[in-house]
Order: C-alpha cells, then structure tokens, then sequence
C-alpha cells in the first residue's frame, strides 16, 4: 500500500480539479522533516464527489488544505479549471478563493463567537465587495511594501546563524582576554587577543550593520503602518474634494516640521537620532504624497484629509504628554510656547476635547451607517441560504454562535460557505464531532446543496461507512500516501488492499451475534511521518508484507474495472493471493 502513480487519473476526461504528485513537507523537531503528503495525485470532475478516508494523521486535511494553498505545497501541480494554482501570486490566489470554500470539523470553534450570525455568513461577502470595489491604496501599498521587506530581512538574515558562533566565539575571547590583564595567568591567555581582534571586531561590525538595516527597515514598516489607518478613515469620511484633502496633507507636513524643528534638541544621544531618523522620514513621506497629490489631486482626497486629523490626534498626545504639571503655565510661555500671555494651557485641552469628541461621534456615527448599509446589501442573500440549510433568518440572524446546538453551528458553517457560490468545498470532517442522528441530516443537507447549487465536494472523514453514503468516488489514505481508489460500493464489496479492508473490518457490526474479536484487526501503532518506512509504508502492519514490500514502492494500477490499488499483493485482480 501507500504508493505512488498517477494511473487512477482519468485523463479522458475533463477534470474540474486535478492535483498531481502533491507534496507537503513540514519542518519537524531537531530540523527533521514531516512529510505529511508524498506524492498525491486525484481528480475530481465536475457535480463529483470524492471521499478521503484515513486514520488521524495520514494527511488528509493537509491535502485539503494545500489546495486552497493554505500552506502551499511543497511541490506538485494543483489545477482548477486549467488554472495553476501554485503558480499564481499572492494577490491572485486571494481573487481564487472565493471558488474554493472549506467547512472545518468544529464548527463552534471556525465561528467567531463575538459577531451575530448575520455578519458570520455576510463576511465572505464583504471582503469580495472590498476587493471588487478596490481597496484603500495605502493598503495595497503596505501588502506589497511588507512582501519586499520580508524578501529582503530574509536574505539579509540568512547568513547571521553561520556568523553567530563566530561572533559568540569572538565575544568570549575577548572577555577573557580582557578580564585576565592584569592577572598572573595573563601571559598564558595573551593568544586570545589576537583571535579577538582578527575574528571578533568584523563579526561584530558585520552584526551591528544587520541590526541597523533591519532597524531602518522596521522604522520604514512602522510609519507605513500609520500610514494604512487614512485610506480606512478617509473611506469613511466620505468624498472630499481634492483641494480639502491636499491641504490635510500640507497640515500634516507643517505640523511634521514644527514638530522636528521644536524637538530636535529635546533628547540626548540614541535617542535624539531615533525621534530625528522617525520625523525626517514622516516629513520625506508626506513631502512626496504632497508632490503626487499636486500632480494628481485625486491622490489626496479624503486620505489627504483623514491624515490632516490623525496628525492633529498626535500633536494632541504629544503636547500633553510634555508639560511639566501645570495647568496654565507661565505667563512667558505664552499660547503654545510661542507668543505672550494668551488662554493657557487648559483652554487648550478644553479645545483639544472638544474636537477628540465630535471626531468620534463622526467617526462612530460612519461606522454605523456603512455597517447598516453593507448589512441591508447583503441581506437577502443572506437569508436565502441561512433558509437553505434549514434555519430561520427571523430567528438567528441577531445570535451569536455559542447561542446554537453543533449541528445548527454546522448548517451556519455551511451556509457562510454557500454564500460566494463556490466550485468546489473542502469538507474537513465536518460531521466528526457531531451526534449520529445530526450526522444523517448534514449529510442530506450536502446531497440536498450539491444537486441545488451544483456544487463539488471533496469529503474529508474517518468513517468509511459515512463516506461511502456521500461519495461518487473513494481515495484511501495512509501515511501521506494513497493505497486504494475506487467507486464506493465495489470499494466496500470486494476491498483490494489489505489496509482498505482492515478500515472496513473496524466498521461496528449491528448484529450483536458477531464476534468482534474473530474480525480481522489493524494492530500496530502509525509509523512517524518524519521517519516513514520503505517501499510500501503499510508494510510494518500488513498481514500480507514480504521482502519485496521492502525494498519497492508499490505503483497504483488497477485491478478492476475503475477500482486501482498500490499494492504489489492486492486481494482482488489478476494478482490477488
């Protein structure tokens, strides 16, 4: 069993799905690898459904996963509609997803118990109209700024663990021969010295050098980061003319200036560099967004202004935060520090209050009003599929999730699925943790959805007795590798790989006259992923192994008409024994 070949693919066909020699491998303790998957092939046609059935951790999720790339595979080819999925970019794969849903095995859990069951289901639905309505571009900005600095911190990184023990090397050297100058043993220890310096002070340097570019670049990912919150807020402060939002953006900058021309003595040695190195940044930022937005004004607009007031929330925190305890302040200081006697420093904050409050109750109040206008938006969809997977809009739409039973939460999961009408839905054990009578009716609820909304499923579960009254096709996993693919009932009649049937054999019989311990019986514990066995990896627990189970990986062939097996001893076909 669990071998290799791609001999079950039907290539006469025109498969929706098709995944070829998938591999995943996971970094495992003590830098050994978890090979999860190794060489998977399936196909899956359209309205199809196929069944993936294995022990606890033979990899089936880890399929399903890797094709929504969720981790991507280490190697092999997953294409949906002769579309490369692991070859496409990040942002083109997030354009994919909404063809490929999952519905996970806890349902409780995959629900956010904070929300009200309206926006649980509508969320699909609002990240889709974000991204067909375009996102804020400092947002897009930032994704892309965040791939480049990760690439480059990568790269930069990569050699720091082989020059660490020579700097850790270096550094012990040079202690030492630093606290035993003046010691008798000196002139033993004098040869550390000179490894310190040759060694010591270029590691050191080399070191140093990381840390500051790594710095630059987290001061850069910083500002950017404040940066992303005025694309958000202008998208609530509505449209703004462009002249509005560049003078936002020419208040920022003045008050970037003021600030680096009223503080740049204000600190001492590190500090003084890192407040300098921030503000001079923030003023090259905003000098150049003044400069595009003069050359194309819609570049401004409400970002422009929503800049203008985050940059006066921050002034607001930086003036209280520096006075020194009084309310009104010395009569030389003036308004702000700057003139003669003016209203102190409390008609100040009285302002500074009243602003931070309408500032919120504007912001608050476009918050509500966007949320109330997505939700009316989305509502009759909403209801259409919460009513399809049997249950009431009038009734649930208002509760959270922790408010229903496994199975309502399960039929809630599948509808915020059904929601961005999907090709194909991973169904990730969905029916594991729930009890046999709520078991039958997901399992309609499926059947009932794949013939009304067309849909592709690949089933995920242990229970070959569940996945057989839900399946078009079977695939048999064990240890990363498929053992045995078939149609359900010629698979559960005459089982071809001796694992296939120990599965089956494990199956609980109804009649109670039958002994279970005369059934054939898997014994044996899983072997470890990070250490597999050769050639056949189900040979350490077949009743059936030999020399050659050994010493060659069994190739999937088949053995009955559309049942193959990856087995050098199957029980059917030709070969059987």
């Amino acid at each position: 069993m669990a071998g290799s070949g791609t001999a079950h693919l039907r290539d006469g066909d025109d498969p929706l799905l098709r995944v070829e020699n998938l591999v995943v491998n996971f970094a495992g303790a003590g830098g050994r690898t978890v090979h999860a998957v190794s060489d998977v092939s399936f196909d899956l046609m359209e309205g199809e459904t196929l069944g993936l059935v294995g022990e606890s951790g033979c990899g089936k999720s880890t399929t399903g996963k890797a094709v929504l790339q969720v981790p991507r595979p280490t190697s092999g080819s997953i294409r949906l509609d002769d579309v490369e999925l692991t070859e496409l970019a990040a942002e083109d794969m997030r354009l994919t997803r909404p063809t490929l849903q999952m519905i996970f095995q806890d349902p409780i859990s995959s629900l956010n118990p904070r929300r009200s069951i309206r926006d649980v289901v509508a969320e699909p639905r609002y990240i889709w109209w974000e991204e067909e309505e375009g996102r804020p571009p400092t947002s897009v900005w930032f994704e892309k700024l965040g791939a480049v600095f990760q690439r480059i911190a990568n790269t930069v990184l990569r050699p720091v663990r082989f020059v660490m023990p020579f700097a850790a090397l270096a550094m012990v050297l040079w202690i030492v021969s630093e606290a035993v100058e003046d010691r008798s043993w000196e002139d033993a220890l004098e040869w550390t010295q000179v490894p310190a310096q040759i060694i010591g002070f270029p590691v050191l340097a080399i070191l140093l050098l990381v840390v500051g570019s790594l710095l630059v670049l987290g001061v850069i990912w910083l500002l950017a980061a404040v940066l992303v919150p005025f694309g958000v807020v202008g998208r609530l402060v509505g449209d703004v003319s462009p002249t509005a939002g560049i003078l936002g953006v020419v208040f920022a900058l003045a008050m970037a200036v003021f600030q680096f021309v009223v503080t740049r003595d204000s600190f001492g040695a590190l500090a003084h560099w890192a407040w300098t190195t921030v503000i001079l940044l923030a003023c090259v930022v905003l000098l150049i967004w003044l400069i595009a937005s003069l050359q194309d004004p819609s570049r401004a607009g409400a970002a422009g202004l929503a800049a203008a007031l985050a940059t006066f929330v921050l002034i607001q925190a930086r003036y209280v935060a520096s006075q020194d305890g009084t309310i009104w302040g010395d009569a030389d200081d003036g308004f702000l520090g700057l003139g003669p006697e003016r209203p102190g420093k409390l008609l100040v904050l009285v302002v500074a209050v009243l602003i931070d409050l309408w500032l919120f109750r504007f912001i608050k109040g476009k918050l509500i009003q966007q949320r109330d206008e997505r939700r009316a938006r989305v509502e009759p969809e909403v209801r259409k599929v919460l009513e399809t997977v049997g249950i009431n809009p009038d009734n649930a739409l208002d509760r959270k999730p922790y408010e229903f039973s496994g199975g309502q939460a399960q039929r809630i999961s599948i509808a915020r699925a059904l929601i961005m009408n999907p090709k194909v839905i991973i169904c990730d054990e969905p029916v594991s943790a729930l009890d046999v009578s709520v078991q039958a009716q997901i399992l309609n609820l499926l059947e009932e959805m794949k013939e009304e909304y067309g849909l592709t499923l690949v089933f995920i579960a242990h229970d070959l007795a569940v996945v057989k009254n839900v399946s078009d096709r079977v695939a048999v996993m064990y240890l990363g590798k498929l053992c045995e693919v078939g149609d359900p009932d010629r698979l559960y009649e005459a089982p071809a790989h001796p694992y296939t049937n120990l599965l089956l054999s494990a199956i609980p019989h109804p009649d109670p006259e039958v002994d279970p311990m005369g059934l054939d019986r898997l014994d044996g514990e899983l072997p470890s992923p990070m250490d597999p066995p050769s050639g056949c990896r189900f040979r350490t627990r077949c009743p059936r192994a030999s020399d050659r189970c050994a010493e060659e990986e069994p190739q999937m062939r088949e053995v009955y008409g559309g049942q193959y097996v990856a087995c050098h001893f199957p029980l059917v076909g030709e070969e059987a024994r």
